[in-house]
């Protein structure tokens, strides 16, 4: 991603939507995700989101504790 900075612009959603028409469409599928990201994480908690920032170090540090999908189901379907 890009070098990102800070700036303050007074801008309606119909002058944003005008300034993307003008994007390349891959940098218009980027901005789609950017969206959608935000829009799923702005009202996660901190607390959450570091808790599970620890949970992907240690199965990174120690990958043979995942299980794979079908365990996963067979788990949760158990409860």
């Amino acid at each position: 991603m890009a070098d990102t900075s800070n700036i303050v612009l007074s801008l309606s959603p119909e002058q944003v939507f005008s300034l993307a028409q003008q994007l390349r469409t891959k940098d218009k599928i980027q901005l789609i995700h950017l969206l959608e990201q935000e829009q799923y994480t702005e009202n996660i908690p901190k607390e959450h989101i570091e808790s599970v920032r620890e949970r992907i170090k240690k199965y990174d540090k120690n990958p043979e504790l995942l299980v794979n999908e079908d365990e996963a189901l067979k788990i949760i379907n158990a409860m």
